[in-house]
């Protein structure tokens, strides 16, 4: 590690920079508590929105990395709402819930 003469900036060597793993997207599927509108779709990474007959809603899809779920994290973060599970699922598994409610 380089510091610069003022040491505000950080200054990281090629090499350690190359090492970095490269992620792979992984699907996901988070409960939540309450239903959600289907319109909040898009603000949620194009995850899919299932509303469960128990009074909550599930995401389920695609994530393209570790950053894209906290980002979705921080969404409902900051919509207040109760976050109660978060899981990863297996490579193209499909979430599928016999409680689903109807559209």
């Amino acid at each position: 590690m380089v510091m610069t003469p003022h040491h505000d900036v950080l200054y990281i060597p090629i090499n350690l920079m190359t090492e970095r793993k490269i992620e792979v997207p992984e699907n996901y599927k988070i409960l939540i508590d309450g239903h959600l509108q289907d319109r909040w779709e898009e603000w949620f990474e194009g995850l899919k929105i299932c509303r469960n007959m128990d009074g909550t809603t599930t995401l389920s899809g695609s994530l393209s990395d570790q950053s894209a779920l906290h980002g979705v994290l921080l969404i409902i973060r900051n919509m207040n709402l109760k976050l109660i599970s978060v899981n990863p699922m297996k490579e193209n598994q499909e979430y599928k819930n016999s409680n689903e409610k109807e559209k």
